[in-house]
């Protein structure tokens, strides 16, 4: 899978929360801090060791469209 457009998200001074499109229609990525604390991690239950949650700002996912 690979990544083909930012939909939301980015700033001027290092990494930031983002959005992005994938050549997959029915997948997107999100890029985000990881929760510091990782007792935050447990409320989610088991995550698989290939996958993570991030945080991201709520408007930024709210603020997407389908099919921007």
């Amino acid at each position: 899978m690979r990544l083909t457009r930012k939909l939301a998200g980015g700033c001027d001074n290092g990494p930031c929360p983002a959005v992005y499109e994938t050549d997959d229609p029915g997948v997107l990525a999100v890029q985000g801090a990881r929760p510091a604390n990782g007792d935050d991690l447990a409320i989610a239950g088991p995550v698989p060791a290939h996958e993570t949650l991030v945080l991201v700002p709520r408007e930024m996912l709210e603020g997407l469209s389908h099919g921007s």
